[in-house]
């Protein structure tokens, strides 16, 4: 069990440093892309977003389950 913290650990500290990546070039046309596409740390709010309904999903069979079984 402690060994599995320490990779689900391990797993987001990984994926917060790849979702802090920020070009860098010089071309002008490239950039304007980037900049109407996206904004500062829409991939993090996604991965927010997705893990909350994964967890409200979690949440919501568990307590199916649990009156399920009374």
């Amino acid at each position: 069990m402690k060994f599995l913290k320490k990779l689900i650990s391990l797993f987001f500290i990984s994926l917060s440093f790849t979702c802090s990546y920020k070009y860098d070039g010089d071309n002008p046309v490239i950039n304007d892309i980037i900049e109407s596409q996206n904004y500062q740390g829409e991939i993090l709010d996604l991965i927010g977003y997705a893990l909350l309904t994964i967890f409200l999903f979690f949440i919501i069979g568990y307590l199916g389950n649990k009156k399920k079984k009374k």
